[in-house]
């Protein structure tokens, strides 16, 4: 192991510096009974969702397993082949109807005009998954900062929340519906050389539990927003990781053989991550919402712990201080 980063160990992740009160749960790195799927089938029955980054990784698998409990799927993505695969996987193996959309999320007009598609195609937005995102492996001093780090804030910031005011305005209309956006183990522990990466997550946990709290200013809503953290899951946003291994290597040697080894045995998997989203989606959870959701953490344990979560502040973006 290269010296001076620490590696996360494979069945623990970091807990917060001053221990709070109530039982931690358990943890898992795979599906658990409380989030099966035959425990979920139907329970999203004749429900929208719309799920950005849909034609492959995260996006994919949540965009199946949507289906799998019943919902109406639209699918969003830059790449129309990998969007009709598995739309034509989702009809097939599930009898739902489907709608691609070829749209690259940071042009505001074409989300706006793939929005109303969805809800005119398909009827009102209940599920919105905002998982669209991309990852820079380039030490901030080497980054271009409009090209590279701004780029990087565009797709994993600024466009989940204009497509999250898009439903948002929507849902309003109802009190109801779902809205969950794609998080990163990097709001738990920094990691070196994705500092664009980690603002842009950090940045979106917070605005998630600031719009929640929002919502439920005027009394509580029947709108619930979370961002999830699908933990370590190898997908193809990260086959760019050695893209700029030479300026890895200027910032600290051994930097690519740190991040080979980390990336070599992925904790989770998709599918851990597509349970715990529907679960959410099927209203499970309501008590947590406007929080930082970890997939590998017992989603029940933590829900019959509610009182506590809210009474500390858990599961929120902030800063702890002394005397409390």
């Amino acid at each position: 192991m290269h010296r001076g980063y620490k590696l996360i160990p494979r069945h623990r992740y970091p807990e917060p510096q001053a221990m709070a009160s109530g039982i931690a749960p358990k943890e898992y790195h795979s599906v658990y009974p409380a989030i099966a799927p035959e425990k979920l089938v139907g329970a999203l029955e004749g429900k929208v969702a719309l799920v950005t980054g849909a034609g492959r990784g995260l996006g994919k698998a949540i965009s199946l397993t949507l289906a799998h409990a019943g919902a109406h799927v639209a699918l969003l993505a830059r790449t129309k082949a990998q969007l009709d695969e598995v739309a034509q996987e989702i009809e097939t193996k599930y009898h739902r109807k489907t709608l691609v959309l070829p749209v690259d999320v940071t042009i505001q007009s074409d989300v706006a005009a793939a929005f109303e598609k969805t809800e005119n195609g398909l009827n009102k937005l209940d599920i919105l998954v905002a998982n669209a995102g991309m990852v820079l492996w380039r030490p901030f001093v080497f980054c271009n900062f409009d090209e590279d780090f701004w780029r990087v804030m565009e797709v994993n910031f600024r466009a989940p929340l204009f497509i999250i005011q898009l439903a948002m305005k929507s849902m309003r209309e109802r009190s109801s519906g779902t809205i969950i956006a794609t998080s990163s183990l990097s709001v738990l522990q920094s990691f070196p050389g994705i500092a664009s990466y980690t603002a842009s997550k950090v940045a979106l946990d917070a605005a998630i539990g600031a719009l929640q709290k929002e919502l439920d200013a005027p009394g509580e809503s029947g709108i619930q927003m979370y961002a999830v953290n699908p933990g370590l899951v190898k997908t193809e946003i990260f086959d760019g990781y050695k893209q700029h291994e030479e300026e890895l290597e200027k910032m600290k040697p051994g930097t690519v053989k740190w991040w080979d080894e980390l990336l070599e045995n992925p904790t989770e998997t998709s599918e851990l991550w597509a349970q715990t989203c529907v679960y959410l989606a099927a209203g499970k959870a309501k008590e947590l919402r406007g929080r930082h959701i970890d997939v590998f953490k017992d989603i029940e344990s933590i829900v019959e712990q509610s009182e506590i979560v809210k009474r500390e502040n858990l599961y929120e973006m902030g800063v702890r201080q002394l005397g409390g």
